[in-house]
């Protein structure tokens, strides 16, 4: 009898140390809503955040499409992001069942190397922002920090539990840890005239090569309404800014100028997935010269179309597309037996003035940015130095 209340009182002590050795749940009574706040007032020059929460109608659409999780996995939490051309986004989760954090923490470090994409190029100190973004667990509770200091907000994280363990608040996933999703080269067939394969037969979409033949024969009668528009539109662009006693060079910096004087960057481009599209002719010469808000494709479309309609030689690159899925796109003009790289995009930057640092530039000056990429092969070398800005 003493032998067996001796295993019996062995028993109930390895059970009560196990419970003290940190292998518990994390306990705190704070809320999502709470545990976001304590993350957000530890930031510094953080803008101004929209909140969501499980009330919203958007939060279950949110979990499952940007965050690619099961919406029944998740029992309460608050998710709180900046709009605009800004990465910050603070989320704190509720999981069903502690096992869920492992798969939640993938999903979520996807999201962030998809964000990261989004905003590379465009603007590279948001991009940069998002690959420092981290996503930290602790029992049931999983928080999404893409914000100036992730560091702090995963202190602050933490401090909200009254319990914590060695072995528990671990990185659920960042960007440096994973390269199994790293971009591939995927282009979309192109002509000269920069119209798109996959846009053609659309009944309505804008049709390059029909808006380039209709200004050359004068006859817009088979054009669409669409089309028509942006001919005329054209054509009042090049008899506002351009006379017979210019050169090509002269005439394609009027252009540019024009260009980037005249629209603006679309902000749609940011959008927290690709299914949300851009706005409506943001990737035809119809955003630029008409909406006055275009994302890349708009702005290269647009220098091509006018570049055919003054008989300069271009065509257009689509560049090696990121996790996003988009393309970057600019142009190639050639004067006299020379290539060169313009892009208007770029040379319109997201609150800056426009400029002329992407103006009849070289590959090699493209290569050494560290974003321009493209299928070299596809294109010829732009070696060219004659016509670079300010040289004549």
């Amino acid at each position: 009898m003493k032998r067996l209340w001796r295993v019996m009182f062995t028993f109930l002590l390895l059970f009560s140390l196990a419970g003290c050795s940190g292998q518990q749940t994390p306990e705190t009574d704070v809320i999502p809503g709470d545990i976001a706040s304590a993350i957000l007032q530890g930031q510094q020059e953080l803008p101004e955040v929209k909140q969501i929460t499980p009330e919203d109608p958007e939060f279950t659409a949110w979990l499952s499409d940007y965050y690619f999780l099961q919406p029944e996995q998740v029992t309460d939490g608050v998710i709180c992001y900046a709009d605009g051309v800004e990465a910050s986004e603070i989320a704190v989760l509720i999981m069903k069942d502690e096992r869920d954090c492992e798969a939640a923490g993938k999903a979520l470090k996807e999201y962030m190397r998809n964000r990261a994409n989004v905003f590379e190029g465009y603007a590279p100190q948001q991009a940069a922002m998002v690959k420092e973004g981290i996503a930290v667990e602790n029992g049931r509770y999983i928080a999404l920090l893409i914000c100036p200091e992730p560091q702090s907000a995963k202190t602050a994280f933490f401090s909200c539990f009254d319990k914590r363990t060695e072995d528990m608040g671990n990185d659920a996933g960042s960007e440096n840890d994973n390269k199994d999703g790293e971009d591939k080269a995927a282009l979309t067939p192109v002509s000269e005239t920069g119209k798109s394969e996959e846009s053609a037969g659309t009944e309505n979409a804008y049709d390059a090569e029909a808006v380039l033949q209709a200004y050359r024969s004068g006859d817009d009668s088979s054009l669409s309404e669409l089309n028509r528009t942006i001919l005329e539109a054209a054509k009042e662009v090049i008899a506002s800014e351009i006379k017979d006693t210019m050169s090509d060079y002269e005439k394609e910096l009027a252009i540019h100028d024009f260009i980037t004087g005249w629209s603006s960057f679309d902000y749609s481009v940011f959008g927290r997935s690709s299914a949300d599209g851009f706005t409506g002719g943001s990737d035809t010469p119809y955003g630029v010269l008409i909406g006055r808000s275009a994302m890349c494709h708009g702005y290269s479309s647009t220098f091509q179309l006018l570049m055919d309609m003054l008989d300069i030689e271009c065509m257009t690159v689509f560049g090696i597309p990121g996790g996003n899925g988009v393309e970057h796109s600019w142009n190639m003009v050639k004067l006299d037996g020379d290539w060169y790289h313009v892009d208007c995009a770029w040379d319109d930057p997201i609150g800056g003035n426009p400029g002329h640092t992407y103006f009849n530039v070289t590959s090699d000056y493209l290569r050494g940015d560290g974003i321009h990429r493209w299928e070299e092969a596809s294109v010829p070398e732009a070696a060219g130095t004659a016509y670079a800005y300010g040289r004549r």
